[in-house]
């Protein structure tokens, strides 16, 4: 009798393990959105987020994360269809739609760039800039440099003809403006941030420069670029990253501990420079666009254009922006 009760639950045990083995095999994997990133830049934290806090899984996909090393190597990965989202500005993508991308963008950061000028220098306006080193991070796609270019040329002063301009990697500038080899440095904020961290001073951010320009509102530069073929065929995958994405920032702007985590990504030398970073990626999160801010936007595009050597005289359209309106903090399914 006990031999018989021994078979009969080991043939219930094998059961319920084959049918649970067989429910695995059926199990229809997650959907994938790629997001092709520069490796060293500020998106990673986020992304890194939703995938430690599982957001994607949460909203019904599966994020990969694709690092690249350097923006162009991004904005060629979308042109070329090998990703979904890739981050960069709606300046860029608005020309780029032109040639008929039909991309769309989803607000990332209201962070730009800073431009940091070197410890006793004299400079009081774009126009003082003249003979001056000025370092630019990134390379001369650098959106920075073209809003500082425009800047100045409204007071008459052409700085690729009458400054000592460097390209180079942010790092190598950051150096080269501690060893006394740059008056001024255009850089990503977060290299901003560590300098002033330092104790260098921030001369203009790229938001005072886009207001000179004549931007009125807040309008975030950064963001998300997907095609919008992508919104069309799967619009449900759109609104997944798009929920996780609000999520996860949501979390970050009140959740110290979510950083602590993210601090090896940060490579920040020390406590105070951390802070500077954390306070920076905050004070970046943006608001819901409205409507006046994309009207803004249309026509900070046609004042950019006006000042190229030669307009194109094309407008930015609207539709660029993606109209699924913020509805608030996502709550986390699984805090439940």
């Amino acid at each position: 009798m006990q031999t018989f009760l021994s078979l009969f639950f080991s043939s219930i045990l094998l059961f319920f393990s084959a049918l649970l083995s067989a429910q695995e095999v059926v199990k229809t994997p997650l959907p994938t959105l790629k997001v092709t990133v520069i490796a060293w830049g500020t998106v990673n934290w986020e992304l890194q987020h939703i995938k430690q806090a599982q957001l994607d899984h949460k909203n019904g996909y599966d994020l990969v994360i694709d690092q690249v090393a350097s923006l162009p190597a991004a904005r060629i990965a979308i042109t070329a269809g090998n990703t979904d989202f890739i981050v960069s500005d709606w300046l860029w993508a608005s020309e780029r739609n032109h040639k008929g991308a039909n991309l769309r963008f989803i607000p990332f950061s209201k962070q730009v760039g800073s431009i940091i000028t070197a410890q006793g220098r004299n400079i009081s306006s774009y126009s003082s800039l003249k003979d001056k080193r000025v370092g630019i991070a990134g390379g001369p796609m650098n959106k920075g440099w073209a809003l500082m270019r425009a800047a100045a040329k409204k007071e008459g002063l052409d700085l690729q003809k009458e400054a000592k301009i460097q390209f180079g990697a942010p790092p190598l500038l950051s150096q080269a403006m501690k060893n006394g080899q740059l008056d001024i440095l255009v850089t990503f904020w977060h290299y901003g941030a560590r300098l002033e961290a330092e104790g260098y001073q921030k001369l203009y951010s790229l938001k005072t420069i886009m207001r000179d320009l004549g931007l009125k509102s807040n309008v975030p530069m950064l963001g998300y670029l997907y095609k919008a073929k992508l919104g069309d065929q799967h619009p449900d995958l759109v609104t997944a990253f798009y929920n996780s994405v609000k999520a996860a920032k949501a979390q970050l702007a009140v959740n110290d501990d979510a950083w602590i985590t993210l601090r090896p990504l940060m490579k920040s030398e020390n406590d105070k420079i951390y802070q500077a970073l954390v306070a920076g990626y905050k004070a970046g999160i943006p608001d819901e666009l409205d409507q006046q801010q994309i009207e803004d936007a249309v026509n900070f595009y046609n004042i950019i254009d006006g000042l190229k050597p030669y307009p194109t005289e094309l407008t930015l359209d609207p539709q660029l922006f993606h109209k699924e309106p913020f509805q608030g903090a996502l709550v986390d399914k699984g805090s439940k």
